[in-house]
């Protein structure tokens, strides 16, 4: 079985239990026990993984880190548990024990973690201290596809010390870049816009307050353009190559897949990236009109995009008060971009989807 596909199942399984899970034993045993052997180790092998490890002679007796994750007789990694009680787990409640079990033992990584979020910690801004904020978070009930990616690199099977090592100081800084670019993005300062205007040579003039606001809204659809050609140019494009193949007197009823309907889609994706799986998202070709979906699933419909005329429309089913079937709305968009002006009204309809999906 895949990784990602065991992953998907512990979370499935989180799902399930975190209701219940009371004590930190039982988060020990029903969730963080089966991560460690989703990463390949065998928690019931002491060579792997030892419980109760005392990380040094010096400390107290009850001073004991719930796992270490051993190679040849040596720690590796530590993990410190703690029971189910939010998703945030606080780190400055913790931070005096992670630092005195890294401290004291050999081991260059420490995980903080209730089952659910597996926060990863080292000594990448000073040698043999323990950095106060972690360098990768793992949340099982909300991650992404590059977070298994990374996940991945701490298995058995893939773990390099020196490797994992250097990518945790890369990882570190990549996380806090993309907190600030995320932030740009959603609400670009002032010295953004004014690093953007002088970057590009495009305006000369003084850049007043007024001339700032006016580009604010600029560098946001140059964004969202950015944006969607990235995810236009990360979608596989098998089919593209297969379209190619198909002999110029196809007939006129077999349904072609144009790059521009994918181009849609990948601008849906990237719309939907920040609150939901993307990995749920998919689309359905037909004659007329091109389906994005959701869960693959026809009675899912997240919208419909209409491309491959003279005149190009995005639609939305829509079912009014007191009737049963849905009605659809076709609205006129001039740009395939357009579609970035709908973005609140995509994601209400995911919601609206989940929401009446949940009930059933």
């Amino acid at each position: 079985m895949e990784f990602v596909e065991k992953i998907k199942q512990l979370q499935e399984r989180a799902n399930g239990l975190i209701d219940n899970l009371q004590t930190e034993e039982a988060t020990k045993n029903a969730l963080i026990m089966p991560f460690l052997n989703a990463l390949g180790y065998d928690v019931f092998n002491p060579l792997e993984v030892v419980p109760e490890y005392i990380a040094d002679c010096r400390l107290k007796k009850d001073e004991k880190v719930d796992y270490a994750i051993m190679k040849d007789n040596k720690p590796i990694i530590l993990l410190e548990c703690k029971k189910v009680e939010n998703e945030k787990l606080d780190v400055k409640q913790h931070a005096g024990q992670l630092f005195k079990y890294f401290t004291a033992s050999k081991a260059k990584f420490i995980i903080l973690t209730n089952g659910i979020v597996y926060k990863f910690f080292s000594d990448i801004e000073e040698p043999n201290i323990l950095d106060k904020e972690p360098f990768f978070t793992f949340n099982l009930l909300a991650f992404k596809e590059n977070h298994i990616e990374t996940l991945s690199e701490f298995c058995k099977e893939n773990f390099d010390l020196e490797k994992a090592y250097l990518n945790a100081g890369n990882l570190k800084y990549i996380r806090q870049f993309e907190e600030v670019l995320e932030q740009e993005y959603r609400n670009p300062s002032d010295d953004f816009v004014r690093y953007l205007l002088d970057k590009s040579n495009i305006y000369d003039g003084v850049k007043t307050a007024k001339v700032i606001e006016k580009h604010r809204k600029t560098t946001i659809e140059a964004f969202n353009l950015f944006m969607s050609k990235i995810m236009k140019t990360s979608l596989d494009f098998n089919l593209t190559s297969k379209v190619e193949e198909i002999d110029k007197n196809t007939d006129k009823n077999t349904v072609v897949t144009t790059l521009e309907e994918l181009e849609g889609y990948a601008i849906i994706k990237a719309i939907l990236a920040e609150n939901f799986d993307i990995n749920r998202i998919a689309y359905r070709d037909n004659l007329s009109y091109f389906n994005i979906l959701l869960d693959d699933n026809i009675l899912k419909t997240i919208c419909r995009l209409y491309l491959n005329k003279s005149n190009k429309y995005i639609a939305f089913l829509v079912t009014k008060e007191g009737e049963k079937r849905s009605t659809e709305e076709k609205i006129l968009i001039n740009s395939i971009t357009d579609i970035f002006n709908f973005k609140d009204r995509i994601i209400d309809r995911v919601n609206e989807l989940e929401t009446n999906y949940a009930k059933k």
